[in-house]
């Protein structure tokens, strides 16, 4: 099991209970701080967008038809991927595909 720090400190904490909702209550013997650990799902919910960025499967066959995977990966859509740096230079120009043409 991974070991919970305490977020004032950084110290190794000890359960310490629960809450009145359910969760885990957490005590650190250094700072007597008590906390619940929150839970990061933003690398699973960036893992299920990249999956269906690069995969065969549409939003609809997502879990939650569609609209889970929307709400939980709604914070990826506005990423821009960076262009590579290009170190060298050449003398030919890259169109992108158009042929244009004049009659004179």
């Amino acid at each position: 099991m991974k070991l919970v720090r305490c977020p004032s400190c950084g110290f190794i904490c000890k359960k310490n209970g629960k809450t009145s909702a359910g969760s885990q209550r957490w005590y650190c013997n250094q700072c007597s701080c008590s906390f619940t650990n929150k839970v990061n799902k933003t690398n699973n919910n960036l893992q299920m967008f990249l999956d269906w960025l690069f995969g065969k499967h549409t939003q609809l066959d997502m879990s939650g038809d569609g609209r889970l995977f929307r709400r939980k990966t709604s914070q990826f859509w506005e990423l821009w991927p960076l262009p590579l740096n290009v170190e060298s230079s050449s003398s030919v120009v890259f169109v992108d595909g158009i042929y244009l043409a004049r009659n004179a």
